[in-house]
């Protein structure tokens, strides 16, 4: 909690834009209907008229590019409580080292269990019914794995 930014994996400042979309080949074969070239050309096309809002901070109908990406950090959800808590942070390797080293030194002790998985990369999936209304949430995850690696790390402990 005393880090800068507590840890979270998104930016103060948002996360960053950049166009073509990673993924939107993704977006593109998600789509029925049309012929794929055609969802290939509508994403890229749709991407691409969001990144020059974001990037040129152009209000459109109600939207305010500077207010949603302050919304996205604050509506980020990267903590999970329920029998535990579950988290994705962005540190260096040096708070990661020393992180790890407590949780091991509290599970040798008995005084906690725990399952980490590390990666270079995260993956934010968004639930946004209109991009002008401030109830959107943004749930990160590592890229390759995430909370469903640190699990099974720790189910290999209780074996």
């Amino acid at each position: 909690e005393r880090s800068p930014g507590a840890g979270r994996p998104v930016p103060s400042s948002g996360p960053r834009m950049r166009w073509p979309t990673p993924g939107a080949d993704y977006a593109a074969l998600a789509q029925r209907g049309r012929p794929l070239f055609v969802r290939r050309l509508s994403v890229h096309a749709w991407t691409l008229f969001a990144y020059l809002l974001f990037r040129l901070n152009i209000s459109a109908g109600g939207f305010v590019p500077q207010i949603y990406m302050q919304q996205v950090v604050e509506n980020s959800d990267f903590r999970k409580y329920d029998d535990g808590l579950r988290m994705v942070l962005d540190c260096k390797p040096e708070l990661a080292d020393a992180l790890e080293s407590r949780l091991a030194a509290a599970a040798a002790v008995g005084t906690a269990r725990y399952g980490l998985h590390r990666q270079d990369a995260a993956m934010m999936t968004c639930f946004t019914l209109s991009a002008s209304r401030p109830d959107h949430f943004h749930f990160v995850d590592g890229a390759r794995g995430g909370y469903a690696s640190a699990a099974t790390a720790l189910k290999a402990t209780l074996n």
